[in-house]
């Protein structure tokens, strides 16, 4: 059947007409892309490559890019290689090129280049030098500028007629040296990157995968590996940020971290918003990396925050969002000596809630913990940042050994405000105080730093009861030194029970002297009187019944005036029951020389003191009533000792005094009388007049209820050599018997003998009644107290007359 064609329809195409048109087509593309190869080709002179990447790169970047000898390759694949290559630093850097290599290899595509583009694939560079650095007012060597219009480019490039663009899709590099300086940040530092691979550098999210280590330091390793945003934008834009980075020491896993957020201006480092999570074993291996950082040593970190710029467009500000803090052990904390942490928390989970903190540790050997809040995360970060410039609230609980603390208020902002609220089963103070059932409150206030106050103080306790108030202002004083003001007033005050019990004092022993100078410093050497003259105070304490050394005072009052150096208590009084304390002390050290008096109609102290004072080992245990009038002047012991002067009274009753000592004093003969270390002490009395480095003893008095002596002599202060002229009275049963005795040497080594004191020089030995030969305890005490009242020594043993054989046999003559 023959086809049938209808008049004014198109005839169809023939198939051999169809394949002929493909065929041109064909040979069109391929001459028309042998063409585009053949140009791209032409292009790739390599004298006009390099003045076209160079210009390129100072029109991209306003930067001078150096380069060396330059080879094209066609095969296997188009590529090029260059030698010596350098990118010029910022002006003002610390180094005339940012970045060198010694060699670049890379991919070259060749169609771009007829569109002027020399787009550069799979970079390796050989050996690269790169130098990061920000100056002090932000500028950074990485922000690059397209150069302004105006602007002439450097001697040795040129501008062609047509702009061309330098692009790169990847980068391999290995075996490179970076090092940073951020003097905005205080930072500095280099590093040998073994490796660092840069992919899609031409897409939205390149990816980085980098190892490096700090040079000199190849067994710490740090591995880097994320994406960031586009890094050759034409237009600047916000970066997404997802980073991961591990630590490893010596082949073990040391940390972790993660960075996930956006960066809005990723040239100045600026505008971030990232959440961060560090999990690092030893915060301590990280000074592997930052040798002059100090790291703590810190275990066992697990950190969660989200990290924003708070700052305005000059000044960046790190601030958090939320944050949620985890660690172990904290070996030393280096602002606050002697502080061992066991662990610490840290909470906020949102921006508006307060910061709260936990912890746990020793403080100087003693076990603590610490609870309670912050301000929000922005208050706490700007209070740390400012050094408490700006205000944060704050409430804190310490738990300590049975007690706790309570600090409630806000501390910074120029002034600070905080109640406190203490309780302890027993607190010990310095000085060897204790405080036993305490609770206390107070309100503390600082202006400015400078102005601090303690007021609305309230102590109650087993040994006071106590309130008042103090105030300090940093330059209040003298000559802007400080002064403290102050008034404290007890209701009721022990010192005996405030006092811990000491130690008992290692016996002497029978066979060897005792130390009777303290090891201390040198007597020549100057005493701090210079402290007197950094002071300056007023402060009058009070007390309307307190205890001392056994005895009971009422209406007691002292009051402390600190002037240019010159310190006087005026009054120190308390009323007591058969004596009352009153005396008068000052010392002046506003000038060259120190001066020091005491007026004293009555002072009771601890014997132990005063042996502390004098540097002799403590003999007498008990209360020393103090009367007379003493003056000296000098800046060191010796010439303080030197200058003494005046007169002095010592007594005391119902004491101890160790008999060993007394024994070695007044020889064998009378170790029957004075064996053992604590002897009881039925009365001292010791008069002396102070002078020309001597204290002549006038009047000696003493009694235990086995022993009598009374005398007097000399004792020179420095040597401390003695010419003492005793008579001992021994006391068995009702009999006794004594003789005179003379005491040289001195008092770490006395050397007591018979002394000739009898009609003829001839040695004297007087035995008889005890009862007749009178009791030394009543001259004795008023000599030493000059008239002044004190309290009276027991009642005098009851004596028995004896038969002459008791006497005999009592003094060991006869069995």
């Amino acid at each position: 059947m023959l086809p049938v064609v209808l008049e004014g329809e198109p005839k169809p195409p023939r198939p051999k007409r169809r394949l002929l048109r493909l065929l041109r087509l064909f040979v069109v593309l391929v001459l028309l892309g042998g063409a585009g190869v053949m140009g791209a080709w032409m292009r790739l002179d390599p004298v006009g490559l390099r003045e076209k990447a160079v210009a390129a790169v100072w029109h991209q970047t306003g930067r001078v890019l150096k380069v060396g000898a330059v080879q094209v390759h066609l095969l296997p694949y188009p590529s090029v290689s260059v030698r010596d290559l350098a990118l010029s630093d910022m002006p003002g850097g610390a180094r005339p090129e940012m970045l060198t290599a010694t060699e670049l290899d890379a991919r070259l595509a060749l169609l771009p280049l007829l569109r002027h583009e020399i787009r550069l694939e799979d970079v390796r560079l050989t050996h690269p030098d790169l130098l990061m650095e920000r100056m002090a007012d932000g500028r950074a060597n990485w922000q690059m500028q397209p150069p302004a219009e105006s602007d002439s480019p450097p001697g040795g490039v040129s501008f062609p007629s047509t702009p061309w663009r330098v692009r790169i899709g990847s980068v391999r590099v290995r075996d490179a040296d970076l090092r940073w300086d951020d003097r905005r940040a205080h930072a500095s530092g280099a590093v040998t990157l073994d490796s660092l691979d840069l992919s899609g550098l031409t897409g939205a999210r390149p990816a980085i995968e980098m190892q490096g280590h700090r040079q000199g330091d190849s067994s710490a390793i740090v591995s880097v590996s994320g994406q960031v945003g586009q890094l050759f934008a034409a237009e600047r834009s916000a970066w997404p940020v997802r980073l991961q980075a591990s630590l490893r020491i010596e082949g073990r896993d040391a940390g972790s971290a993660t960075l996930d957020g956006t960066l809005s201006d990723p040239m100045r480092l600026r505008g971030y918003d990232v959440a961060v999570h560090l999990a690092i074993g030893r915060l301590a291996d990280l000074n592997r990396l930052f040798v002059h950082a100090g790291l703590p040593d810190v275990h066992d970190i697990d950190l969660t925050a989200r990290v924003v710029d708070l700052g305005s467009d000059t000044a960046p500000m790190p601030g958090l969002r939320q944050v949620r803090l985890r660690t172990g052990a904290i070996g030393s904390v280096p602002v606050v000596r002697g502080l061992v942490l066991d662990r610490l928390a840290v909470d906020a989970p949102t921006p508006a809630d307060h910061v709260a903190i936990e912890t746990a540790g020793h403080y100087a050997g003693q076990p603590f913990a610490l609870h309670g809040t912050l301000g929000t995360p922005a208050e706490t970060l700007a209070a740390a940042r400012s050094v408490l410039g700006s205000a944060v609230p704050l409430d804190l609980v310490v738990d300590v050994a049975g007690g706790s603390l309570r600090l409630g208020g806000t501390v910074g902002g120029g002034q600070s405000a905080l109640d406190g609220h203490l309780t302890a089963g027993r607190l010990s103070l310095p000085g060897n105080l204790v405080l036993d059932h305490l609770t206390a409150d107070a309100h503390l206030a600082v202006r400015g730093g400078s102005d601090i106050r303690l007021t609305d103080l309230r102590l109650d306790s087993a040994q006071m009861t106590l309130d008042g108030d103090l105030s300090f202002l940093r330059q209040g004083g003298t000559n802007g030194v400080p002064l403290l003001n102050g008034r404290l007033h007890a209701s009721r005050l022990d010192v005996d029970t405030v006092r811990a019990a000491a130690p008992a004092a290692e016996p002497s022993g029978d066979g060897g002297a005792p130390s009777a100078v303290r090891e201390g410093a040198a007597d020549d050497a100057p005493l701090p009187f210079e402290r007197l003259r950094q002071m300056d105070g007023d402060l009058d304490l009070t007390a309307d019944r307190m205890r001392l050394y056994d005895e009971d005072y009422h209406a007691a009052e002292a009051h402390f005036v600190l002037r240019g150096g010159h310190l006087t208590i005026d009054p120190l009084h308390a009323d007591g029951v058969g004596r009352s304390l009153d005396a008068v002390l000052s010392v002046d050290a506003s000038g060259a020389v120190p001066r020091l008096s005491a007026d004293v109609r009555t002072l009771v102290l601890p014997a132990d003191w005063l042996a502390q004072a004098f540097d002799l080992t403590p003999m007498l245990r008990g209360s020393l009533q103090l009367v007379g009038s003493v003056q000296t002047q000098g800046n060191d012991r010796a010439a303080l000792r030197d200058n003494l002067g005046g007169h002095l009274g010592l007594s005391m009753v119902r004491g101890q005094i160790d008999g060993n000592t007394l024994g070695r004093l007044l020889g064998p003969d009378a170790s029957a009388a004075t064996r053992g270390t604590s002897v009881a002490l039925r009365c001292l009395g010791v008069h002396m007049t102070l002078g020309d480095g001597r204290a002549a003893l006038d009047t000696i008095g003493l009694q235990t209820f086995r022993l009598a002596m009374t005398g007097h002599g000399t004792i020179g202060l420095a040597q401390q050599d003695l010419d003492l002229h005793l008579m001992p009275q021994l006391l068995i049963g009702g009999s006794g018997a004594s003789m005179p005795i003379v005491v040289a040497g001195t008092i770490r080594a006395p050397q007591p003998r018979p002394e000739a004191a009898g009609p003829g020089h001839r040695f004297m030995l007087t035995i008889g009644p005890s009862a007749a030969m009178g009791d030394p305890c009543p001259d004795a005490l008023k000599a030493a107290r000059e008239e002044q009242p004190g309290p009276a020594p027991d009642a005098a043993p009851k004596a028995k007359v004896p038969k002459v054989m008791n006497i005999l046999r009592g003094l060991g003559l006869f069995r």
